[in-house]
């Protein structure tokens, strides 16, 4: 057994060593056979016309002439011309003569009285301080004097005075709008009415404004 292994693996050697003896001849066999082929293709190739395609039916394309037609531009009629005012025929002397002939009479709708009072000027309108366009200023304020009552009991409070502002800038009237404490009313209304302000202003002129003044009444510690 182990010869007959030998042999063929000597007969495999010797095959593959024929085959690498043989490969360069091989491949120049098939360079040479392939490039002859190519020869005779390109030499038949060439001899060969090809022909066009031509359809079995004919296909026939018809066209037709379209004519369109424009409408005829219509120009719009001229404006009309305007009309002449037409005069007014004048009165006959006679129609006029029976128009100055006619007397007119007015019906007295008021009676005047020369005894009798004007009636009086209309109310001058009065502005909170709100709602005027320049707000009155302070220009001289006064302290309240303390009363002595209160000093001595140790009592303190506030007080808040609404005044009616001039449009002179001084106080026309004044009056109490709250108080902690009524003891102090009388010295806050005093000094109240001592104010003097630049006056508010509605529409670039003085006018009467109400504003509110607070008094505190507080003893020195």
């Amino acid at each position: 057994m182990a010869e007959y292994r030998e042999e063929k693996e000597e007969k495999k050697v010797l095959i593959s060593r024929e085959l690498a003896d043989d490969y360069p001849l091989y491949i120049q066999v098939s360079l040479t056979v392939t490039l002859l082929i190519f020869i005779a293709l390109f030499l038949f190739v060439k001899s060969v016309k090809i022909k066009p395609y031509h359809p079995k039916t004919e296909i026939a394309v018809m066209a037709e002439q379209i004519t369109q037609q424009l409408e005829e531009y219509k120009e719009p009629p001229p404006p009309p011309k305007p009309k002449l005012p037409v005069q007014v025929e004048e009165a006959s002397s006679e129609e006029e003569a029976q128009q100055e002939e006619e007397e007119i009479e007015f019906s007295p709708t008021t009676e005047f009285n020369e005894l009798q009072a004007p009636p009086p000027p209309a109310p001058e309108t009065t502005y909170q301080f709100y709602a005027v366009e320049v707000k009155p200023k302070v220009v001289k304020a006064v302290e309240p004097v303390y009363p002595e009552i209160a000093r001595k009991a140790g009592i303190e409070g506030r007080v808040f005075v609404k005044v009616l502002i001039g449009e002179d800038g001084h106080v026309i009237k004044a009056e109490v709008v709250r108080s902690t404490n009524k003891i102090f009313e009388k010295a806050a209304l005093e000094a109240a009415k001592q104010f003097v302000f630049k006056p508010g202003m509605q529409r670039d002129r003085p006018v009467k404004v109400w504003m509110v003044l607070p008094f505190h009444f507080t003893l020195e510690r």
